[in-house]
């Protein structure tokens, strides 16, 4: 009779369904979440501004130049002398796509001041100017309309620099005013159908008359 030990069988752990150990370390979440969501390529400063001016105006297309320091002037019938409306801020020179009902599909064009001081901003179309002038330091653009208290100018004052920023932004708003202008598609003033989000949360910009009168009051009170 043989005194050998019987060698036992190996033992094998099993786990309840509801105890098996899920995989949750930092490595593989990262790796799960990386292959599903990949992130987006990186954006160019004009690319990120156009989604920023898209959120006031949807319909405008494209950046054509950009002031990253600009001063809004009012000219006074009255004293015949300008007058700073407050409003300052990056001027953008837009071009925006022909109106939805426009069956020849004119192109359009604006002045954008994304004002840096408050939530007034400014846009010119510039298919409502008559004349563009640069005169020493101010691009002048003269609005046409019905006016009782005569025509509504506006200076643009814009910070000049080595690469000649002030040149460069007066001769891209001439272009612009005279392809705009030759165009002749005109939007009413009064709330715009196409206000992106940030425009309906903050309210319509300044409409000429209402920034002329504001500087009335400013100079009456």
């Amino acid at each position: 009779m043989s005194n050998k030990p019987t060698p036992r069988k190996p033992r094998h752990n099993r786990h309840p369904s509801n105890r098996i150990p899920a995989i949750s370390d930092y490595e593989s979440d990262a790796a799960i979440t990386t292959s599903r969501y990949e992130a987006p390529p990186p954006r160019t400063n004009t690319e990120l501004n156009l989604s920023v001016l898209q959120r006031y105006l949807p319909s405008i297309s494209r950046i054509l130049s950009i002031a990253a320091n600009a001063v809004v002037y009012t000219f006074d019938n009255a004293s015949q002398g300008w007058e700073k409306s407050g409003i300052e801020g990056t001027m953008f020179v837009c071009a925006q796509t022909p109106l939805p009902e426009d069956p020849d599909h004119r192109p359009r064009a604006c002045v954008f001041v994304l004002s840096r001081r408050g939530l007034d901003n400014v846009i010119v179309d510039l298919a409502k100017v008559g004349h563009v002038e640069i005169m020493g330091e101010l691009v002048i653009l003269k609005v046409e309309g019905h006016w009782e208290e005569g025509e509504k100018i506006v200076g643009l004052w814009i910070h000049n620099d080595e690469e000649g920023t002030r040149a460069t932004n007066g001769a891209i708003i001439e272009e612009s005013w005279k392809i705009a202008r030759a165009a002749g598609t005109v939007v009413d003033e009064g709330p715009r159908p196409e206000a992106g989000p940030a425009m309906q949360a903050i309210g319509r910009p300044l409409t000429l008359n209402e920034l002329f009168g504001r500087q009335q009051a400013a100079g009456g009170s």
